[in-house]
């Protein structure tokens, strides 16, 4: 992914590496796809989606805008990022850190309430945006109206784009699958330890080392750059909770796998109750009635899910990241050979 960043007004082949970063970085903290395709569709219009930009291209105007979102007053921004030491204007030796400074400060607008002044036609808080399943369009005139409040309104020209990236990026898909990945990499190459040193060892060639949950915590790290806990109480404490088994059932039939609405990625939890504290085990669903984990020995290992059971109960089903697909449940068990790569 080529980031972008320059004082220059960029084309639309140009913005969609910038675009794609922005979508990955919300999605992983929790943005609905609609609530940032509906930002972006104004980002696009305040600064063709370029982290440098000065309004009217005037470098150094500290009076005018700047920015992602054209910070009006410029200092409004680079006031928050020298106190953070964020880099902005030229500064662009780390493109990573530029854009991080900028969704930074959008994310602390959120938290802090800042910027944001709701309307009557859209009465509702910048983190309720952040979490809003209204369509594109409508949140792209909700950013404009309540936080961008342009002297130019171009509403069409806001929800255009905003349904663009809507249709045009990925929203967690192929992050989720890369951590998928890394899982399945794994399959037969490990022992299973719960020694605190060698438990962070999952990687290592040609043996590595997991047990349930640091075979999970290292590939959603390593694969999507996110931190979902070192063990599976911690684990059952982030990401959000898809589906609780309300009867505490011990396998993941091919019924509870459609109810429950589990995608490929999801991880699936098992203990004597819903405490966190007293969890007992983790898989990693892959959809195709399918679980990955490490449960002892040499792994991890492939199961079928309908046919796997483990010492406590089913209780939840967990999601990190959006964009997971389900792919529909087999009517029976079926073999599959794995290779590992």
């Amino acid at each position: 992914m080529a980031l972008i960043i320059s004082n220059a007004y960029l084309s639309q082949s140009q913005m969609s590496d910038n675009a794609q970063y922005i979508a990955d970085y919300l999605t992983d903290r929790g943005w609905t796809q609609n609530a940032i395709a509906g930002m972006l569709g104004n980002m696009q219009r305040e600064s063709t989606m370029n982290p440098g930009l000065w309004e009217s291209l005037a470098y150094g105007n500290m009076s005018g805008g700047y920015g992602l979102v054209q910070w009006t007053p410029a200092t409004e921004y680079t006031a928050w990022a020298d106190a953070r030491g964020y880099p902005w204007g030229n500064n662009t030796g780390n493109p990573t850190i530029y854009f991080n400074g900028q969704l930074e400060c959008i994310l602390w607008e959120v938290a802090n309430n800042q910027q944001w002044i709701a309307t009557s036609s859209f009465n509702f808080s910048f983190s309720a945006f952040t979490r809003s399943t209204q369509t594109p369009e409508y949140l792209a005139e909700a950013f404009m109206r309540n936080y961008e409040r342009p002297g130019v309104l171009a509403l069409e020209e806001r929800k255009q784009n905003a349904q663009y990236w809507y249709n045009n990026l990925t929203y967690g898909t192929s992050r989720i699958e890369d951590v998928v990945q890394l899982v399945l990499s794994r399959v037969g190459k490990n022992t299973y330890s719960q020694d605190g040193a060698l438990r962070e060892r999952v990687f290592d060639e040609p043996t590595g080392y997991s047990d349930c949950s640091s075979l999970m915590w290292k590939a959603f790290e390593r694969g999507a750059g996110i931190q979902i806990g070192t063990w599976t109480g911690d684990q059952m404490g982030h990401g959000s909770l898809v589906w609780h088994n309300p009867d505490y059932e011990d396998v993941f039939s091919v019924e509870m796998q459609r109810i429950s609405g589990a995608q490929r990625g999801d991880l699936v939890f098992w203990g004597p109750n819903d405490s966190p504290e007293a969890s007992t085990h983790v898989e990693m669903y892959l959809g195709n009635d399918q679980f990955v984990g490490h449960g002892s020995g040499i792994g991890p290992r492939i199961k079928t899910a309908s046919a796997y059971t483990h010492s406590g109960k089913l209780v939840e089903v967990r999601r990190y990241l959006s964009g997971g697909v389900t792919p529909p449940p087999a009517t029976g068990v079926s073999l599959v050979r794995w290779i590992p790569g």
